[in-house]
């Protein structure tokens, strides 16, 4: 497959229609350079589902399979998710669990919710901690 870039990642991503799809999808990913596969796939497994024409839950799915470098410090990565992150996928906060160990992920959480944070973002927290616990 010819050097692919973030766009063209994207665009590989969105060719897998079933969890049958996976296995090849990681195929074709797999020499991309990491920053490539961080840079295309970290920002659309971290937003809503439906809210992007990005293929969200594939996304999530390599980005964790395929665990890129993470280009992010652990409270920036771990702020990412409070946005609109889709709190069924689990594979996001398995992903930085990889990348900075389940303590620095809980260290993290608490640091974030010190902050002056809405509900929402609250219950993204409590839901990370959830999905860094049964990984």
């Amino acid at each position: 497959m010819p050097e692919l870039d973030v766009n063209k990642v994207i665009q590989r991503v969105r060719l897998a229609k079933t969890s049958r799809d996976v296995k090849l999808l990681l195929i074709d990913l797999t020499g991309v350079p990491g920053s490539v596969i961080f840079d295309a796939l970290f920002p659309v497994a971290v937003r809503e589902q439906g809210a992007t024409s990005g293929p969200v839950a594939f996304s999530a799915v390599a980005l964790h399979a395929l665990n890129p470098p993470c280009r992010l410090s652990v409270d920036e990565a771990v702020a990412a998710l409070l946005r609109s992150w889709d709190i069924s996928i689990g594979e996001v906060p398995w992903y930085l669990a990889k990348q900075f160990g389940r303590d620095a992920i809980v260290a993290s959480i608490e640091r974030l919710r010190a902050g002056h944070l809405d509900q929402t973002a609250l219950t993204r927290l409590r839901t990370i901690e959830y999905w860094v616990g049964k990984h």
